[in-house]
């Protein structure tokens, strides 16, 4: 861990798996007694605010079946039971207290033929219904969902579908512009956090909820048009804001939660803020281990550096570059090596061996930096080389990305 202290001199300059994964089926569906196995599916994770698009459809029924769609949340402790006799045999997979995800449906179709679909809009009964079951929804909740329909040759008079395990997402924010940040699906999971090399403890590190990150810097572009100033030292409208201190960062990140939130598009729960030296980490990772997010040597034309102890050449002349300008990493993030380092939320700490869960140091008097930049070697942009500055300190070498995540207070 190195501290990076800044010239006064610069402050006269200064003026914001896994829910990724896609709905999951299990169970048994019934065989009604003209052998249609109905099938449910679901197009997309339902999100918190109900504007994921998330249709459940249910396929392969009898033609012109009367039937519902429910839902339970809680299927902890819980074995399916059969339903049906012999020739219609299916099983209740969702655990009681249940609740119809609307009207009674019909299945259309041709009677006879396994033709017949019911399909249900989640986010308009849930807009609808705004106090249902389980419904203001939380990040992580589970849901559970399956669908009957009337079979009057059954045992039973019903037969089941399968069931389908959803998991409640945050919303996507806003298509992007240039003068908009762009996010990237973070999911959830766990990590192997620090580096031998880097001289910082390895330890696993879980990150619990999925967040949206920027996939680039906030760029110049970007500042100007929330803040109506620009800092940088080196203009250009696609290139990453530096001269901003920490505190500018979070008030930048402020302002966008104000705007978007008047605009229903927060989701309860969250904000637009710095990401945790956790989070960073991880998303720089992208699932890699190695002591780059592209391997085990980072070269010249894979990040905006100074030198490459890997070929052991000069890479550029030192100065910010076009955001986007090299490869992304698997997660679709851009410029996690080199061109600024990047502020994070938390203030410094040493590592502890144990494991822990979604990490967050408050207190302390500086704030960690990541990322490397390009006035440095690759030696100094591992995905686990960490630095640290004070939250008034401001540099040509130092800018920040976004994310929408979990509110946090520093």
């Amino acid at each position: 861990m190195k501290q990076l202290t800044v010239s006064t001199t610069f402050l006269a300059l200064l003026a914001p798996l896994s829910l990724a994964q896609g709905p999951t089926t299990y169970c048994t569906a019934g065989v009604s007694t003209n052998f249609c196995i109905a099938q449910i599916s679901a197009n997309t994770q339902p999100n918190v605010a109900n504007s994921a698009g998330c249709v459940i459809t249910t396929s392969g029924l009898p033609g012109n079946r009367q039937g519902q769609v429910f839902y339970g949340i809680d299927n902890s402790g819980f074995t399916p039971s059969v339903w049906g006799g012999s020739s219609a045999s299916s099983y209740l997979c969702v655990k009681a207290p249940t609740k119809r995800l609307g009207a009674s449906l019909n299945s259309g179709g041709t009677a006879g033929l396994c033709n017949g679909t019911f399909v249900v809009d989640w986010d308009a009964f849930q807009a609808a219904n705004p106090t249902a079951l389980g419904n203001p929804w939380a990040l992580g909740d589970k849901v559970f969902v399956q669908s009957w329909y009337r079979d009057p040759l059954a045992a039973k008079t019903s037969n089941l579908s399968n069931a389908l395990e959803l998991t409640i997402d945050v919303p996507m924010p806003l298509p992007c512009a240039p003068s908009q940040v762009c996010f990237v699906l973070i999911p959830a999971g766990t990590f192997q956090m620090g580096s031998n090399s880097s001289g910082e403890l390895i330890h696993q590190v879980t990150i619990s909820y999925s967040f949206w990150m920027g996939a680039t810097e906030v760029t110049q572009e970007q500042y100007s048009a929330m803040m109506g100033t620009n800092p940088s030292g080196y203009p250009g409208a696609n290139y990453p804001v530096e001269m901003a201190t920490w505190f500018d960062a979070m008030d930048f990140c402020a302002a966008l939660t104000a705007q978007q939130a008047a605009l229903g598009n927060v989701p309860p729960g969250f904000q637009y803020r710095l990401p945790t030296e956790a989070e960073w980490e991880y998303a720089c990772r992208a699932g890699t281990t190695t002591a780059f997010n592209v391997g085990d040597a980072l070269f010249c034309n894979q990040a905006r550096i100074k030198y490459s102890n890997s070929s052991l050449s000069d890479c550029i002349t030192p100065s910010t570059g076009p955001v986007a300008s090299y490869a992304p990493n698997a997660w679709g993030l851009y410029d996690m090596h080199g061109n600024v380092s990047e502020f994070c939320l938390d203030s410094y700490a040493p590592y502890q061996a144990s494991a822990v869960t979604d990490p967050f140091v408050t207190g302390g008097p500086t704030r960690i930096l990541r990322g490397g930049n390009y006035d440095v070697s690759s030696n100094g942009c591992r995905s686990a080389e960490r630095s640290t500055t004070y939250p008034n300190s401001a540099s040509l070498t130092f800018g920040f990305r976004v994310v929408l995540a979990p509110i946090l207070v520093p």
